[in-house]
């Protein structure tokens, strides 16, 4: 009880004085859609499970929970008919207990197709030759290890590197072109996980954890061929705790799991749940329940459905999405070696 008592300390340590300096603005939205098909079919319920190589993102503290060495991915499959590209692959290699598990992710999401228009001399429209594509892009290398027994920490260091399309005015009158606007940034989160059952034996399956996302993460926006002092912009602080139970019923495993966001000064609960028969086929199912986005404007509950299966050394995930803009699926595929 001892290292349960410390653990709880530490989060609560941690958690005060970094709830009250988060910042409210939107800076850094697009790593916060989340990757994996298992993890978005629970809702975005994974702080606590952690336990496939998608951790290093939801908590990289979990890592040290995956044996051996697994590779994933994950694309969006369909979202209406925009150009939208979505695609994240991760390389997971748990070396010992005594060494710790190191990580390797990138994360891309693009949308294409885009069309500019400029204003000529005479300040008529015309259209830019070619389509546009905006992308974002992010670099996860994380490391983690057990420190002791059910307890381990881990941090996920993360490179930023986006790019969109726009038209400017350089001389402040006169035609618009086209131009390009890009940010490069650097970042890190800090995660911590417990398997309680490692403590007091009744508690087996019960599992705490917190990621402390974009801890310290800037970016840096400027404007192509424009000699104006880059703009620095902070990624506001996103606290993630979870907890969840895993319960063993012969060939079934039920799993519950519920986590909180902080992000944007709002909360906003997750909770998920999946469905496990000998380790090989699953079902699971989750909701997002978003609070007040600004005074006054109110984002619909999310929900999502999912399965898996597993055939030896590989795995398949699937999720669908539904949000209120549009249903999103997503295909993941899994290695274990």
């Amino acid at each position: 009880m001892k290292l349960l008592t410390k653990f709880m300390a530490l989060m609560l340590v941690v958690l005060a004085p970094m709830a009250v300096f988060a910042e409210g603005d939107f800076a850094g939205e697009a790593m916060s859609i989340g990757v994996g098909a298992r993890p978005l079919g629970m809702g975005g319920t994974f702080a606590a499970i952690a336990n496939d190589a998608s951790t290093s993102y939801w908590n990289p503290a979990g890592m040290a929970n995956v044996q051996g060495v697994e590779v994933s991915s994950v694309k969006l499959t369909k979202i209406n008919d925009l150009d939208t590209k979505y695609s994240y692959v991760n390389l997971l290699y748990n070396v010992s207990p005594q060494v710790g598990a190191f990580g390797l992710g990138w994360l891309r999401q693009a949308i294409g197709g885009i069309q500019l228009s400029v204003v000529d001399n005479l300040g008529n429209p015309v259209k830019v030759d070619g389509l546009a594509e905006n992308a974002d892009n992010t670099v996860y290398i994380a490391y983690a290890r057990s420190i002791a027994s059910g307890f381990s920490v881990g941090t996920s260091i993360k490179i930023l590197m986006g790019n969109y399309p726009a038209t400017a005015t350089y001389s402040g009158s006169g035609p618009a072109t086209a131009t390009e606007v890009s940010y490069s940034g650097f970042g890190f989160d800090l995660g911590l996980h417990l398997k309680m059952g490692d403590l007091v034996k009744d508690l087996n399956g019960l599992s705490l954890g917190v990621n402390f996302q974009d801890v310290v993460t800037k970016q840096t926006w400027q404007v192509s061929g424009v000699s104006t002092k880059p703009t620095e912009e902070t990624v506001p602080l996103n606290i993630k705790p979870g907890i969840a139970y895993d319960l063993k019923l012969g060939q079934f495993d039920v799993i519950a799991a519920f986590d909180l966001d902080t992000k944007f000064e709002q909360l906003i609960m997750h909770v998920g749940g999946e469905l496990w028969w000998n380790n090989m086929v699953a079902v699971r199912g989750g909701i997002k329940n978003y609070s007040e986005i600004t005074p006054g404007l109110t984002q619909a509950t999310d929900w999502s459905i999912g399965a898996s299966i597993r055939w030896y050394f590989i795995g398949l995930d699937y999720a669908y999405v539904y949000n209120e803009l549009t249903p999103v699926q997503y295909l993941s595929i899994i290695g274990k070696f």
